[in-house]
């Protein structure tokens, strides 16, 4: 016997509220911060005097410069001077932008192909698969409710039943 609790409860467990598109939403915010990050450090790394990444605090000042068209804001002096040329910054800035977001449309499609909850594929039978439970004869017999088109009297042909 099912307590009051549980009754009337959806069993869908995915949520078709905000929760979800606003973690997706702050999960590419971060994510693209992050590529932001990765593509100063990497013209530092590839093109200037040594990787450079900002400590602690400095994280928001650093990503504020990158915004604001000063990619050596919020790091310390010593390792300012390290960085490379404002055009080679940028440049390495939207090259890691752009494999972040291919990356991203890339998990997006193979969710979208794969895992979601209304796809037909994954809840429909192969004719063996429905041959192997119902059996030959069964399908036989329910052929014209599976298939009116196909299977239906010829008198019931051409009408919308």
């Amino acid at each position: 016997m099912a307590t009051r609790l549980f009754q009337g409860r959806e069993p869908n467990i995915v949520s078709e509220g905000w929760e979800i598109p606003l973690l997706v939403a702050t999960g590419l915010a971060v994510m693209l911060a992050l590529a932001g990050l990765l593509g100063l450090a990497a013209a530092s790394a590839l093109f200037g005097h040594g990787w450079v990444w900002p400590a602690g605090d400095d994280i928001i000042r650093t990503l504020g410069g990158l915004l604001a068209g000063q990619p050596g804001r919020g790091l310390p002096p010593d390792t300012r001077s390290a960085m490379p040329n404002a055009h080679i910054v940028y440049g390495c800035v939207a090259a890691t932008e752009l494999v972040a977001v291919a990356v991203a449309t890339s998990i997006g499609v193979v969710y979208a192909r794969n895992r979601v909850p209304t796809d037909a594929r994954g809840g429909m039978a192969s004719r063996r698969e429905a041959g192997d439970v119902l059996g030959v004869r069964r399908l036989g017999k329910a052929a014209a409710v599976i298939r009116p088109d196909l299977y239906c009297k010829k008198t019931n042909r051409g009408r919308n039943v």
